[in-house]
């Protein structure tokens, strides 16, 4: 039994470990934000998220919701490449120094990469706390003797990942995550909950390590060292790009200075100089400009793509490795370990059978062109989600069809999903009200879409009424789609009223 929960046991101390430092690293990040956010209300913009959001900026446990993802990320796929590494410097390489240079090698290429644009210290803790405190566990809680790499502990459970990959290979393609939501984690309640959190806190840990180009609203401290003629076309040309200028005092992404000799200007935070760029390139490509600026800022390149790679490989790994030993503890009351491992791999494989039945269906599900219509009547889900899919692909207008069967009233969170997306194409004037009701719908994401295509529709009579609901909302997800609804459309931050030349 020891040898049974000696892998789930390392890889939940590497996985605490890793909470630890996340809660750290998005309870920072969060302040940061709570500062940006209000330097943004006292301006007078538009802010998102807005203060039924940065109410809970504060929160210990907004911090330790949104910290989940790095912990089931990055924290999974580092747990669990220290847990192999330490089992095969302690077993198969006997703590040779070799061995050890090796490993403390790959383990300073890794930190090496993470700060090769600069330092960074919330990836640098990752790569080692973690790896640190599951090394230790990894080599104290090893029993003295097991089977863990012989051919017999090792053939059912890599047998059964691979069977597992096999299988989900299947529907392995760039709608796959979008499958999985619609059809096995919208379908059922314990899904629902875990789409819910989702949507509720990846966004606070996304605010944490994402460049700051892709940051939604950015603040910007015009310099005292422009005339009148620069600040004024500046301040249009920024705001117009979501840098929003804000009085000098607060910290600012980005603050803007001229040298009048040269006829350059200053990008820089911190009181450091970033970048210089002549006057004419910063007013004819802002675009470019702002654009390089974020590049040279960015700290989190490497590490993000660390974190997905980690999520897409280390986190279902680590998520089978404690399913197996789950799966096998009960029979080797009973049985040998041998035959406790064949049935632990037969009830992972069957689990992970189970539910990719539902996604595959919903891959597979086909519309007949020539009767789009009727599907949207029919009385299979998985049909029916199809055809809206397939009415979105095709922009093909389906207002009345839709209507006509009460899909925006749908029980199934799916199909008013992919109806509100659909309806991004629709001419008919009957869609803005479907729209409208699809942008109150208590599920985020349908808001969401609903949102979105309220912008891809280019109605200018819609921008009010999306204003309205960033301000009213109390989730953050809505207001980020409704803000960029706004900007699809054209809406530019109005100028701040506290700020003058």
């Amino acid at each position: 039994m020891k040898r049974r929960l000696y892998a789930p046991a390392v890889l939940f101390i590497g996985l605490l470990s890793a909470q630890i430092v996340a809660t750290a690293h998005v309870y920072l990040s969060n302040l940061d934000l709570l500062q940006a956010t209000e330097a943004v209300m006292r301006a007078g913009y538009l802010a998102v998220p807005n203060a039924r959001v940065t109410e809970h900026l504060d929160s210990l446990t907004t911090a330790m919701a949104g910290g989940l993802f790095f912990t089931l990320s990055i924290g999974a796929g580092m747990s669990l490449i220290t847990l192999i590494g330490a089992w095969l410097w302690e077993q198969t390489f006997r703590r040779r120094r070799k061995a050890t240079f090796f490993f403390l090698l790959i383990w300073a290429a890794c930190l090496f990469l993470v700060n090769d644009n600069g330092w960074n210290l919330w990836a640098s803790a990752y790569l080692v706390v973690v790896p640190l405190v599951t090394a230790v566990a990894a080599i104290q809680l090893l029993p003295a003797r097991t089977t863990l790499v012989s051919p017999a502990g090792v053939l059912w459970p890599v047998s059964a990942v691979i069977v597992l990959a096999l299988l989900w290979g299947l529907v392995l393609d760039r709608h796959m995550f979008a499958n999985i939501r619609d059809h096995l984690l919208l379908g059922n309640r314990a899904g629902r909950s875990i789409t819910g959190a989702y949507y509720t806190y990846t966004l606070y840990p996304a605010e944490a390590f994402k460049s700051l180009e892709l940051k939604q609203i950015r603040t910007c401290v015009l310099g005292d060292t422009l005339n009148r003629h620069n600040w004024n076309r500046l301040e249009r040309t920024v705001r117009a790009h979501d840098y929003l200028p804000i009085p000098v005092g607060y910290p600012a992404d980005l603050t803007i200075g001229h040298d009048a000799e040269e006829k350059r200007f200053s990008l820089g935070n911190n009181h450091q100089t970033v970048l210089t760029v002549p006057e004419r390139e910063l007013f004819d490509s802002p675009d470019k400009v702002l654009a390089a600026y974020s590049r040279n800022q960015d700290r989190n390149r490497m590490f993000r793509t660390l974190t997905l790679a980690c999520l897409l490989l280390g986190f279902p790994l680590v998520l089978f490795a404690f399913l197996f030993s789950v799966m096998g503890s009960l029979p080797n009351l009973f049985l040998s370990v041998a035959v406790s491992d064949v049935i632990a791999a037969i009830l992972c494989i069957g689990v992970g059978g189970i539910l990719l039945v539902p996604v595959y269906q919903g891959r597979t599900a086909t519309v007949a062109p020539a009767n789009p219509a009727i599907a949207l009547s029919a009385s299979s889900k998985i049909t029916r989600i199809a055809a809206l899919r397939q009415a979105y692909e095709d922009r093909r207008d389906i207002t009345i069809d839709a209507k006509k069967h009460g899909l925006e009233k749908s029980p199934h969170i799916a199909e008013r999903y992919w109806l509100a997306r659909s309806l991004a194409c629709a001419k008919n004037p009957r869609a803005h009200a479907m729209l409208l009701a699809l942008a109150d719908d208590p599920v985020p994401i349908v808001a969401c879409q609903a949102l979105w295509a309220m912008g891809e529709r280019k109605n200018r009579a819609a921008v009010q009424e999306i204003i309205d609901r960033i301000n009213t909302a109390s989730h953050w997800y809505i207001q980020m789609y409704g803000y960029r609804a706004l900007r699809t459309l054209g809406w530019v931050q109005p100028r701040s009223p506290q700020l003058s030349y």
